[in-house]
Formats: structure tokens, sequence, C-alpha cells
């Protein structure tokens, strides 16, 4: 599903996020990218959906090249691809239900099509009572749950969740990163990168360890530190 060969990033200020990075994730994998404040990990996923484009090397996701696409196809590369951030990003005059029909809004879908596909976002989140509330009428948790409705609502193949935990309590954390490896288990790539041990340490799926913008660990079923 993605693939790195040889990605260096070096930003106009000088900065060098990422050096010579070398990653091959596969479909329907789950993959915590983990590592310190300013590791790289933002700016891989940046790479993944062309936010950002690499200064050497590739980066493949479904089979395209990326950084050679033609910009116009951009926005047809992100349709393929959820994201969820780690400060929701909802729309605070609409509902539930709207932030997560907004999604369609965007490529153009039938109304027909809204009303048969957000009900089952919801539902997948576990948030069908919540349809007609508004974003400051839920929880921190029940916020993340609509991001990620809204991320999975047009059924892309690749999640990419960037530090899904930072703003949760512990409790709301897990069960948080328990739904988008439920997600994982229905076929759909999930990549999630975050400093946050506890869920690393709990989950045991691939780990992909930064530091300094270099890869310095790839373990499968490994812990957020070395064990």
């Amino acid at each position: 599903m993605v693939r790195f060969v040889g990605v260096s990033l070096l930003y106009p200020t000088g900065t060098r996020a990422l050096s010579d990075v070398n990653l091959h994730i596969r479909k329907g994998e789950f993959v915590f990218i983990t590592g310190a404040s300013g590791s790289g990990k933002s700016s891989l996923l940046h790479l993944v959906y062309r936010e950002s484009e690499p200064t050497e090397g590739s980066v493949v996701v479904a089979g395209q090249d990326v950084a050679a696409m033609d910009r116009a196809r951009v926005p047809f590369l992100r349709r393929q691809i959820g994201i969820v951030f780690q400060d929701f990003r909802l729309l605070p005059q609409l509902t539930v239900r709207e932030n997560v029909g907004f999604a369609l809004d965007v490529v153009g879908a039938s109304r027909r099509e809204k009303s048969r596909k957000v009900p089952v976002a919801l539902e997948l989140v576990g948030l069908t009572h919540k349809a007609e509330s508004l974003p400051d009428q839920l929880s921190g948790g029940e916020q993340q749950r609509v991001c990620i409705a809204r991320a999975l609502v047009n059924s892309p193949p690749l999640l990419l969740a960037d530090e899904p935990t930072g703003n949760l309590d512990p409790e709301t954390s897990w069960d948080i990163v328990q739904l988008l490896s439920n997600i994982a288990d229905r076929g759909t790539t999930v990549i999630v990168a975050t400093h946050d041990k506890y869920i690393v340490d709990g989950m045991r799926k691939r780990v992909v360890a930064l530091a300094q913008g270099v890869v310095v660990r790839d373990d499968v079923g490994g812990a957020y530190d070395y064990a």
C-alpha cells in the first residue's frame, strides 16, 4: 500500500526532516510510527498524502508515485486516504451527521449516497445516537470518533492518524486505538504516528521508530522502546 524508497526530506529552512527512509507497508497492515517530537513522524505522513514532496527518493501509494504525480491528480489521491488529526478539526456549527457528510460533499457525492454512507460510518464508531449533536456537546473521545467516521466515510483503503490520542486521557486513548485496530482488521491500512508509549506497548503491533529523521527500528509486535 505504501512504499518509501531512499526518501529524504529537506525543508527550505535547511532542516532535514527525513534521511534515506526505506519502508514498505502492506495492504491491511496496522503500523505505529514512533519517536520523540521532531523525529520526523508528521513529515513522513505529509509525504504520503503529498502535503510535502521528497527531496530525494520515491513515495509510492497504492501503486502511484506521488512525488511524480501531476498536481491536478493530488485531490484524487487524497480521496483514497482518510486522515485523522490530533486537534479534531470539526466544523463547530455543523452536527455530527453534517460533519461526517461534509467529507462526501467535498467529492460531490449525491444526497442519496450521503444518506446511505453517513449512518454506516457513525455506526462503525458507535455514535449513531449522537448524530444530531454539535461538537461542543461531545467529549474529546467522541469528537475523535467523529473525525474517524469522517475519515472513513469515503471507504478509503488507507487511513493516517497523526497523534490521534494526543488530547485524550489514557482510557479514552485506548478506546480510540482499539477502534483503529478494528478498522485495520476490516482491511484498511492504518498508519498511526504517536509518542504514546502506553498504547504502543499495549497493542504490540508493528513499530517503526524514527530518531532525527532516520528509521532506527522496525519491529513486528514491538514495544515503544527496545525491550
